[in-house]
């Protein structure tokens, strides 16, 4: 069974090489997203991206490194997006409303990428730390402003963050509705301090959605073929 997810569609201009590379990363991520990285082996990603074990060695040198491509070019894609769609935006109350929602509607519109999103910051460090050192800017941006009235340490930073990962893995499992991640933010302003009327009616704004889309690889993960 091959597979043609977003890394397979934007390599499809490539090289064979990179095609190839392509596809057995779209197979991981929906195999990480459906039995999670441990219960996942070479071979079955080599089946599911329709290639013999063999090529599979040409691109990645085991389990663990290919896990590592998907998950950097998941998070770098994710934030990448939503930090070019925080442009303009100063006000630290709706940035963070914006980036709660956004991040939860544009994982939820691919659920194989979004599970996988959410197994990979819990797995991966260097990628929990990414994404933390932006959502630290953030907050501490809304205690500069005056808006945030609570001290922005680890402790705070991981609600904050579990709150998110929570909500997504909600609407994954189909627990929860598209409104979870206006619910969720509502929740964190709270936390954060901002009165609840402000909370209420920034988070009860229509959101424009994204859709999730690769930029070109990170040196080292694309191949030409």
């Amino acid at each position: 069974m091959t597979v043609q997810g977003l890394f397979a569609t934007e390599a499809s201009n490539l090289g064979k090489s990179a095609r190839t590379r392509a596809r057995l990363m779209d197979a991981a991520v929906q195999l990480f997203a459906r039995d999670g990285f441990e219960a996942t082996s070479v071979n079955e990603i080599a089946r599911q991206a329709g290639v013999v074990n063999g090529t599979f060695y040409v691109h990645f040198r085991d389990r663990d490194e290919i896990a590592a491509a998907v998950a950097l070019a998941i998070g770098q894609n994710v934030v990448r997006q939503l930090d070019e769609a925080m442009v303009g935006i100063e006000d630290a109350v709706e940035r963070s409303s914006l980036a709660t929602r956004r991040f939860i509607d544009l994982a939820a519109s691919q659920p194989d990428w979004g599970a996988a999103l959410v197994r990979a910051v819990l797995t991966f460090r260097d990628l929990r730390d990414s994404m933390i050192a932006y959502l630290r800017a953030d907050l501490q941006r809304g205690v500069d402003q005056g808006l945030f009235t609570v001290a922005i340490d680890d402790l705070l930073i991981d609600t904050f963050a579990s709150m998110t990962l929570g909500a997504l893995a909600g609407r994954l499992r189909g627990d929860f509705g598209p409104e979870a991640g206006a619910r969720v933010s509502e929740l964190q302003l709270r936390m954060l301090g901002v009165p609840a009327d402000r909370a209420r009616e920034v988070c009860g704004r229509d959101v424009p959605a994204l859709t999730l889309e690769l930029a070109p690889l990170p040196k080292g993960l694309a191949k030409a073929g």
